[in-house]
């Protein structure tokens, strides 16, 4: 079985990959705002500063990165929604509780804790029979990704 939906676990793991770039650029870009907090105010003191030189002051430079990240994120979105627009089509063939658990995992990135408690944490039980629903759900994922190879293998 994991010969047969290898290929799309990577095709799915690499659309999750890029999820995990774009929290980091999000990251850093948090970092860089932040960063505006710290640019010292102009030198009213009267003593000389040295000048005259053509590179960016370190504020310059903390703009010109928060706008450079800021382009990346938006760049980073773009290209998840274009690879999400090609892997839906085969996602929404699937069972909707299927469906359900492949968009939490891979469109939106969640942990496979969260994905089960998304699926199933409405349940009574839940709390005492967790680990029959992580191993519910993971039946479920291999059906899905068994299905999905089916699917592709069709195209």
């Amino acid at each position: 079985m994991e010969k047969k939906t290898k290929p799309i676990k990577e095709r799915l793991n690499a659309h999750r990959e890029m999820l995990e770039k774009l929290e980091a650029l999000k990251q850093e870009l948090e970092f860089a705002k932040a960063q505006y907090g710290s640019i010292p105010g102009p030198n009213y003191s009267g003593m000389p500063r040295g000048g005259g030189s053509s590179e960016l002051t370190r504020e310059e430079a903390i703009v010109y990165k928060k706008i450079e990240l800021e382009k990346k994120v938006e760049a980073k979105k773009s290209e998840i929604e274009r690879d999400w627009e090609k892997l839906e089509p085969f996602v929404e063939r699937l069972k909707p509780s299927e469906t359900l658990l492949i968009r939490l995992r891979y469109y939106y990135g969640a942990e496979w804790e969260d994905v089960c408690k998304g699926i199933y944490g409405r349940a009574r039980d839940y709390d005492v029979e967790l680990d029959r629903y992580m191993n519910r759900m993971f039946k479920m994922h291999g059906r899905a990704l068994l299905e999905l190879s089916e699917i592709c293998a069709e195209f």
